[in-house]
């Protein structure tokens, strides 16, 4: 958690993306959820900071809503005044590098 003081905004950008198993006959999901934000590093620079969590299929029952709002509390318990923001930070930073 030490790379979150590094952070600019108190957002995290986050998107979901489903894997199927190709192996499994009832094709089956894992849900990766990709969190990402921007922070400060020395000499005045920003860096795209990015990390995944990964639910096994056993999770998946639950609706995505479910799944970020238990984020979103696990984040308001650590008290870091987080907000999670549907969307994708990359491709604004990767336009403004």
């Amino acid at each position: 958690m030490a790379f979150l003081e590094k952070r600019i905004t108190d957002n995290i950008f986050f998107e979901i993306k489903k894997e199927s198993q190709q192996d499994d006959l009832n094709s089956l999901k894992n849900i990766e959820i990709i969190l990402h934000f921007l922070g400060k590093i020395p000499e005045n620079s920003l860096a795209l900071y990015e990390t995944k969590i990964k639910l096994s299929a056993q999770d998946t029952g639950k609706p995505e809503s479910l799944i970020i709002e238990e984020l979103q509390n696990l984040l308001d318990t650590a008290n870091l005044n987080l907000k999670l923001i549907k969307g994708k930070i990359r491709e604004i930073y990767i336009s403004y590098s």
